[in-house]
């Protein structure tokens, strides 16, 4: 929710600090060392743990409301086309949450970071 733009999944490594501390803040109990090595396995790029971690969120939330209202909640992909000199396009495949901005309410953690909810 902190990126609006969307990121792609193989990009994800770069965001390892922020996933550890969404991760700290939602794991009350958790050992630090398992949420490490979660995050670690979540955004390991030959690794197919975040298609199979959407996977199942996504089944959840279809299960708890219809296609339409869940589409908001979702990730979904969004593909960019761009051009890059006269003869080379290449695409970028964000995934994105359509859930509008204005409906997402900031919680403070104790690390004075900001999660989205």
């Amino acid at each position: 929710m902190a990126h609006p733009e969307g990121i792609e999944f193989k990009h994800l490594a770069d965001y390892r600090e922020e996933l550890t501390r969404y991760y700290t803040a939602t794991a009350k109990g958790l050992d630090k060392d398992k949420i490490i090595d979660g995050v670690d396995h979540l955004v390991n790029p030959l690794d197919n743990a975040i298609n199979e971690k959407c996977s199942r969120i996504k089944k959840t939330i279809l299960d708890m409301m219809d296609e339409y209202t869940a589409s908001y909640y979702i990730i979904s992909s969004h593909t960019q086309k761009h051009f890059e000199g006269s003869n080379r396009t290449w695409y970028e495949r964000l995934k994105i949450i359509t859930l509008p901005r204005e409906l997402v309410t900031p919680v403070i953690l104790s690390t004075s970071q900001s999660v989205c909810r």
